[in-house]
């Protein structure tokens, strides 16, 4: 298990001289000694089960700790709800020692800002951090995504993983057995005969199967081209580029079978996966970590699905390819104690025991090798779905990728959702749609550089 996971990540360098509060390699202070008594505060996102997971987690480190550290969560919902609280708490300055809902693209921003404490110090410190044979134990070619070369970052670890996700497809092995297939589709032209003739289908309850709900949704269109012999970063040239044949080739893919009438864009984010459940389609992109939200949904829907997989978006020649996602915690400037207090609470994260329960509780993927290996068989064979993904990781032949880590890639993300609307919701011109939503990356990227420089 541990020679697989060559992680293809595009951390790019933004080559520039910054002038700020870590313009080069971030010195923190760290003590010799911790005293009894520190209480930390830790924003999170989670809900419902994840919820439950992370209070029993936090309770145990708070009652087993030697330290007499006490973490005090404060459960804001939603990621979207915590970096709002984010942006208001580097006004006012009253940040919490850490926070969930960290990627690495945002990350930077924060660090940029002079309130995030990037983590080498205390991760390699002779007394707190981690010995050589723990290191061995960390798949560091995930804790990579969380370092971004080149001035100002110079390659520091900006964020510690809360575990990871995949973009993936989920199928519908039901419906394709009826149709006459007895896997996944591999390719796109099978991928785009099944959602055709899913189509002509009669759903259970008597619904219409619409076949392929393409969401406007950037990552999964970046899954597709990624698997088709395109990319949407020249890392040679320092430039976004969306007029690559595998990018054009893509799109043009996914506006023809709109047209078609095989495919249809749901009216929400989850609706895909929420027909998907009903049996309203015959495969639908998911997040790795959906799979209780799908089975909850089949089990109130009544639809009866019992054999559906989750596996990598359909590929070319050898290029298959998954998608992944690393959730991350930042650690917030702070007093020296706190700062240590965080860390140990971070550290206590990466536990074996830890990654097995928080595994088994939010169905993440444990980002080190014990906590991989040390999963019950009960868990792996009650839930397929997680045993599908983790065993791409673990294929040699499956490609692992992550977004370009750049400032801009969120707001590059929004473009590309207009270009994908433009193209397959409104029928515009794919290597027109193509070049300016190129054209405005790149200048969004220009405009970044100028802004650091």
């Amino acid at each position: 298990m541990r020679n697989r996971f060559a992680v293809l990540v595009l951390s790019i360098a933004l080559l520039l001289s910054v002038s700020m509060v870590f313009a080069q390699t971030a010195e923190v202070t760290i003590p010799d000694e911790l005293p009894a008594g520190v209480t930390i505060t830790y924003w999170h996102e989670w809900s419902q089960a994840q919820q439950e997971t992370i209070t029993k987690v936090i309770t145990d480190f708070n009652q087993t700790n030697p330290y007499g550290i006490t973490v005090e969560e404060v459960p804001l919902g939603t990621s979207g709800a915590v970096n709002d609280q984010l942006t208001t708490a580097i006004v006012s300055g009253d940040l919490p020692n850490l926070s969930g809902a960290i990627f690495i693209t945002n990350a930077q921003s924060y660090y940029l800002d002079g309130v995030l404490v990037p983590l080498d110090a205390y991760y390699n410190d002779p007394k707190w951090g981690f010995t050589e044979e723990e290191k061995a134990d960390l798949n560091q070619s995930l804790l990579d995504i969380n370092r971004v070369a080149g001035e100002p970052f110079n390659g520091q670890m900006l964020i510690w993983p809360t575990g990871m996700s995949a973009n993936v497809l989920a199928v519908n092995m039901d419906m394709l057995n009826e149709l006459g297939y007895d896997a996944p589709p591999t390719n796109l032209q099978d991928f785009h005969d099944i959602a055709c003739a899913a189509n002509e289908l009669t759903g259970p309850n008597d619904g219409d199967v619409q076949g392929f709900p393409i969401r406007i949704d950037a990552f999964d269109l970046y899954s597709y081209i990624q698997a088709n012999g395109g990319t949407i970063y020249d890392a040679d040239a320092g430039q976004y580029n969306f007029t690559n044949e595998g990018a054009v080739s893509t799109l043009q893919f996914f506006k023809d079978l709109n047209a078609e009438g095989c495919a249809y864009i749901p009216d929400s984010p989850f609706a895909n996966t929420a027909d998907f459940a009903f049996g309203l389609n015959p495969m639908a992109m998911s997040s790795s970590v959906g799979v209780p939200f799908i089975n909850g949904d089949i089990a109130s829907s009544g639809s009866g699905i019992e054999n559906w997989v989750m596996t990598t978006v359909p590929w070319s020649d050898e290029n298959r390819t998954m998608q992944v996602y690393l959730r991350s915690m930042a650690m917030f400037v702070s007093s020296p104690e706190e700062q240590l207090a965080s860390w140990l609470f971070l550290k206590y994260l990466a536990s074996t025991d830890v990654q097995v329960a928080w595994t088994e509780g939010v169905q993440y993927q444990p980002y080190t090798y014990s906590g991989l290996e040390g999963l019950s068989e009960d868990f792996l064979n009650r839930i397929p779905q997680f045993t599908d993904v983790r065993d791409l990781l673990l294929d040699e032949g499956v490609h692992i990728w992550s977004v370009p880590s750049l400032l801009v890639q969120d707001q590059v993300n929004d473009v590309v959702e207009e270009m994908i609307t433009a193209v397959v919701v409104n029928g515009e011109d794919v290597a027109t749609a193509a070049a300016a939503a190129e054209a405005e990356a790149n200048e969004l990227l220009a405009e970044a550089m100028a802004d650091m420089s």
